[in-house]
């Protein structure tokens, strides 16, 4: 058998290994395909212009690259599993703080209710102070920072 000669613009991008022809950075494989196959392979490349072996290539890297896909989710699982555990600490600490606030509410009605009825200036002091508090709320769900407790002594 004749070896067979390229055009010298090719023989750059090949090297020889005993009488096969390699292109660098490649190796030959041999695929048996199933007829059909082959034939819808062929019509593919056709109709998109390009050789079959590239068409090939590409399947073949989608195909190990969504083989890998499970280690990815593994990972990707892992992440998800711990942000649900700080949200549920969350959650749990956000739950704690609402009951402890409710039965603080609950004690102040309760025994708020046997003192006697206060006089103008602490009803006036009262009602700066829940402004106060209320301006401090909005701020914190504005973004601001947390308001720093007052000194004893710095109210009015």
């Amino acid at each position: 058998m004749a070896a067979r000669r390229l055009p010298v613009a090719l023989c750059s991008q090949f090297r020889t290994i005993g009488e096969r022809d390699v292109i660098r950075g490649k190796t030959r494989l041999q695929l048996f395909l199933p007829d059909d196959m082959s034939r819808r392979l062929a019509a593919m490349a056709k109709s998109q212009r390009r050789a079959r072996s590239d068409l090939l290539v590409e399947m073949v890297e989608a195909w190990i690259t969504r083989r890998t896909a499970p280690q990815i989710d593994d990972r990707l699982v892992a992440r998800l599993d711990r942000i649900a555990r700080a949200v549920e600490e969350g959650n749990r600490e956000t739950a704690i703080v609402s009951h402890s606030l409710q039965r603080f509410i609950r004690h102040q009605l309760i025994y708020s209710s046997a003192l006697p009825q206060p006089g103008p200036d602490a009803q006036a002091a009262g009602e700066r102070r829940y402004q106060m508090f209320l301006e401090s709320i909005s701020r914190l769900i504005g973004g601001a920072a947390a308001p720093t407790p007052p000194r004893n002594g710095a109210e009015s």
